[in-house]
């Protein structure tokens, strides 16, 4: 990993990064629109199941945009960034604990119905997972944050089988911690 911290970044690149992150905003509009759109019979019902993932993707999107801009500050300054680590844990687990929440909401109301049932959110929800998997990435590439403290097991195996880049920046992590 040490390359990786050797890098140098254009104000391109940062830019580029920070939008990767933005992106959750968007996801979280697509999200409002399910319960606008005409194939929800009930939106009441529908914004009880996408309401809690909407606000916590905007609570953490905030704090990991911020957190971006502390550690880009420190990279084009050359200083030591004042990016948590910590505080980039934390916002990266609530969007993995909030997309968790909202297939159990998902499944519950799927059995209530004696069925096997798929919420119109569930594209946009799976498009979420793809983009905070890339924003893990986008965080690797700066500060060695804990991925056990994340997320499960089972989202991490899933997320290394998915991306070779994950899998490999754990394995310099590891090899950088032995030296």
């Amino acid at each position: 990993m040490a390359n990786a911290q050797k890098k140098e970044y254009s104000m391109e690149d940062f830019e580029n990064r920070y939008h990767e992150i933005t992106k959750l905003y968007d996801f979280s509009e697509e999200l409002v629109s399910t319960v606008e759109s005409e194939l929800v019979q009930d939106p009441d019902k529908q914004l009880e199941i996408v309401e809690p993932l909407i606000n916590e993707i905007g609570d953490a999107t905030d704090l990991l945009a911020e957190e971006f801009l502390f550690i880009a500050e420190g990279k084009k300054n050359k200083t030591p960034s004042k990016a948590s680590k910590k505080q980039i844990e934390a916002g990266l687990r609530k969007i993995f604990t909030a997309i968790s929440d909202y297939n159990a909401r998902v499944k519950d109301i799927s059995k209530k119905a004696h069925g096997s049932i798929m919420n119109i959110a569930d594209p946009v929800v799976q498009k979420i997972q793809r983009q905070v998997e890339e924003i893990v990435v986008i965080f690797l590439e700066f500060i060695q944050v804990s991925l056990q403290s994340i997320m499960n097991k089972a989202e991490l195996d899933t997320l290394k089988a998915r991306d070779a880049r994950i899998a490999l920046m754990m394995h310099q992590h590891s090899l950088a911690q032995q030296q």
